[in-house]
């Protein structure tokens, strides 16, 4: 993806993610401040996915917004 930073309203889009993502907490949501690696990172954690199942989620999710 050409950008790394959701450039939006991240405190509603972060409330969206903790909806799609439950196992990631606020406060590493909050941390991350819409870099898409560092969430992609958290959620191939929290899952279990591969780095690209990762990336394509965060990369779908915002894309939807």
């Amino acid at each position: 993806m050409s950008y790394k930073y959701y450039e939006g309203n991240w405190g509603e889009m972060r409330a969206r993610a903790k909806l799609q993502w439950d196992k990631i907490s606020y406060d590493e949501l909050e941390q991350t401040r819409g870099n898409f690696d560092e969430l992609a990172d958290i959620i191939q954690e929290r899952y279990g996915l591969d780095r690209e199942d990762a990336m394509s989620q965060v990369e779908d999710f915002f894309s939807r917004y």
